[in-house]
């Protein structure tokens, strides 16, 4: 089983890869939008650290969660939500386990901006490196809650895409407009030379995802072996000081956290998935034992690893 294959298992329901870029699951092949509702509890409470071409909307329209992109977390509440510009790494997370269901809709830009090149040369200036990495939206304004409003009726009529195809013109329709009002609001941030000498440039920021994401390769690559904090740093040619700083900055947790994030998150992927054993599952994933990989799971899933299993395949 290839690791694209693993990732397209119910657990997991996004196709991610050792680079951290995802494979949207458009709702119809060929067609580069995706619009659906969803809840945490799908992802297990924490969606994987991910990023992709693809401009993203989300809308909560109930509970709460928090979003973590490039670097910065935000609390989001029902009525509130976010767009968030091409290429920036970006998931939700529920620590406390409260559940949110939300919205989300999705458009390659390069479908549009293949309409005319012009049109190409004037998105791309404002999905730059240099410009904002999202903006909150809140109900509570009036051209927020125009997006907002505009994120449902995209993932309803994507979803009647299914039995109408012709429907596929007004999804177009809708994509455009969303791209359109949340593109003109994206504000280019302050150089380096403005806000003083700790900001990092373009090129240094550059480097720092470089070398995070060595290291996140590395992780998903030893997922079954022993794997220490040197070790972690060591891929990233950088020391453990550094090490965690980077993970803080893109992944928001520590190096330690992402790797228990990401045993956790393959072991929902193979139980579900697969008929491998529960300790055979443990020694793939590298938890020391059964008892340990057991004991590490009910923390975070708030049930057995066979309990689990037995829930997401009935």
């Amino acid at each position: 089983m290839t690791e694209a294959d693993v990732a397209k298992a119910p657990a997991n329901p996004l196709t991610v890869f050792s680079d951290l870029s995802e494979r949207p699951q458009y709702n119809l092949p060929g067609l580069p939008l995706y619009g659906r509702r969803d809840d945490m509890r799908r992802f297990g409470y924490r969606i994987v650290c991910h990023w992709h071409r693809d401009l993203e909307f989300i809308h909560v329209v109930a509970g709460g969660t928090t979003l973590f992109v490039n670097g910065e977390t935000r609390r989001m509440r029902a009525g509130e939500g976010v767009f968030i510009n091409s290429r920036r790494l970006h998931y939700l997370y529920s620590d406390d386990r409260e559940d949110c269901r939300f919205v989300t809709a999705m458009v390659d830009p390069a479908f549009l901006g293949g309409l005319w090149p012009d049109l190409s040369r004037a998105m791309l200036e404002r999905m730059d490196e240099r410009m904002d990495d999202y903006v909150m939206l809140d109900a509570a304004d009036p051209s927020d809650r125009e997006l907002l409003f505009g994120i449902d009726g995209f993932a309803r009529t994507m979803g009647a895409c299914a039995h109408d195809r012709l429907r596929a013109l007004d999804a177009v329709s809708q994509a455009a407009a969303l791209c359109s009002g949340a593109l003109e609001r994206m504000g280019r941030r302050p150089e380096p030379s403005d806000v003083g000498s700790s900001a990092v440039s373009p090129a240094g920021r550059t480097d720092d995802l470089r070398t995070f994401l060595a290291m996140v390769a590395f992780v998903r690559a030893n997922v079954a072996s022993r794997i220490t904090l040197d070790d972690i740093a060591r891929a990233g040619a950088v020391g453990r000081r550094r090490c965690c700083e980077l993970f803080r900055r893109h992944a928001g947790r520590t190096p330690n956290g992402y790797l228990t994030d990401y045993r956790i998150g393959r072991s929902r992927e193979l139980l579900v998935g697969g008929s491998m054993t529960v300790g055979e599952i443990a020694a793939v994933c590298g938890f020391s034992s059964s008892a340990y990989f057991g004991y590490v799971f009910r923390r975070r899933m708030g049930c057995s690893p066979s309990e689990y299993r037995a829930r997401e395949r009935g």
